[in-house]
């Protein structure tokens, strides 16, 4: 079994740290590529399950799978939420049953931008106010940042 790891803030003024549910202290500077990937994963598991445990709009939860984007055979993990996810399924069901043009990617996430400006003031709100969830999502901008420094 896959050990869960429960990620707890350390800042020092160098070193950015992880801790593991047996105490053990990860240095998020020193993780590899392969490691910060698994902890992003991980961080974002827990941050969306405490976001999902607490917004009360089902179509503002959200969910994260593996998609193999077009042109590629390399699946990459989307979190996106069920706002965009029906309205997608609505835009290939217009095409398939009306036989209209489908819109762009681009096209229906501008169309979402209200729902996306609503999905930024839940997160900030619980941000505010459940300090787990402020926490995970301090250390998963940490690890996206030496993720964006390791792919330099």
């Amino acid at each position: 079994m896959k050990p869960t790891y429960f990620l707890l803030l350390l800042l020092s003024t160098v070193n950015l740290y992880a801790q593991e549910d047996e105490g053990e202290l990860i240095v998020i500077a020193e993780l590899n590529r392969a490691e910060v990937r698994q902890f992003i994963e991980e961080a974002e598991d827990q941050f969306y399950a405490i976001f999902n445990a607490n917004v009360d709009d089902e179509d503002y939860k959200v969910t994260c799978s593996m998609q193999t984007p077009t042109g590629s055979n390399i699946p990459v993990r989307v979190c996106e939420p069920e706002f965009l996810r029906q309205a997608r399924s609505d835009n290939q069901n217009t095409f398939q049953f009306n036989r209209g043009a489908t819109l762009s990617e681009n096209s229906i996430q501008s169309a979402l931008q209200p729902q996306y400006d609503e999905l930024q003031e839940k997160m900030e709100q619980m941000t505010r106010n459940i300090p787990e969830f402020a926490q995970i999502g301090s250390i998963l901008g940490q690890l996206r940042a030496r993720l964006a420094e390791l792919t330099r």
